[in-house]
């Protein structure tokens, strides 16, 4: 895979997934520009095996769940 490139799963399968490139920008997954000072106190929050990529993702998503489940 070319260094930069974005994929998605495009198929599960036994013991491993089919990927797919996405070529058009419209496609691409969101980036986001972490600081060193992010980058380091992420560095805590991961759990075993996981990536600061994942970490991150995984705190996107509490806080949206949060943000639905208040009340208006």
């Amino acid at each position: 895979m070319p260094k930069g490139s974005v994929w998605k799963v495009k198929t599960e399968l036994v013991g491993g997934t089919r990927l797919e490139g996405l070529s058009d920008p419209a496609d691409a997954l969101p980036r986001l520009k972490i600081s060193p000072e992010a980058f380091e106190a992420l560095k805590g929050l991961r759990s075993r095996g996981e990536t600061i990529r994942e970490v991150v993702e995984r705190l996107i998503f509490l806080a949206a769940e949060q943000a639905n489940n208040q009340p208006r």
